[in-house]
């Protein structure tokens, strides 16, 4: 199993390790054309990183985050969270699918819907912290990124703009 180096992290949230950067990060909009964010998500398959969807609204809403203590901020925008495994001995290994929402437990009749047949499974429907989604290894990107892009939309609070931001974290 791989490590990663002991690292340190800068003001937007990357890794530096012995002063060389261990991951990359950019950022772009997108909306009906998902061509550019379907790269993104393929760019990131094997553990080669994590990338984040959300939603553009009209006012000006900070995305829900995890505070210091755990618990997330109970305002904000719906943020989907795609991290991928790097393969073990060999084998590809399954990736996780978080998403932060303010609508607390949703339940297994709304979390099959909002999934809408993708083969994903439920870890966690917290009522603070939001759904947890095990994704298997082989699932295509574009079913990835329909599901954060149906499930922030869905469980989001504001009125939108039809537009998504994504950050993209890849590993170096």
């Amino acid at each position: 199993m791989g490590h990663w180096p002991i690292a340190n992290f800068n003001t937007n949230g990357l890794a530096f390790a012995k002063g060389k950067s261990v991951s990359t990060r950019s950022q772009f909009q997108f909306s009906n054309d998902r061509v550019e964010a379907l790269r993104a998500v393929e760019s990131i398959a094997s553990g080669r990183g994590w990338c984040n969807v959300v939603p553009r609204v009209v006012d000006d809403v900070q995305d829900l985050r995890i505070n210091f203590t755990g618990l997330w901020v109970n305002q904000g925008v719906a943020k989907a969270s795609f991290v991928t495994s790097r393969p073990r001995h060999g084998e590809a290994q399954p990736s996780s699918l978080g998403v932060l929402h303010s609508r607390g437990w949703l339940g297994n009749e709304r979390i099959t819907t909002l999934l809408g047949g993708a083969p994903f499974t439920v870890r966690q429907d917290h009522t603070q912290r939001g759904l947890l989604l095990e994704v298997p290894a082989d699932t295509p990107a574009a079913q990835v990124l329909d599901v954060m892009c149906t499930t922030t939309v869905s469980l989001c609070d504001f009125e939108l703009t039809g537009d998504w931001r994504l950050d993209l974290y890849a590993r170096q």
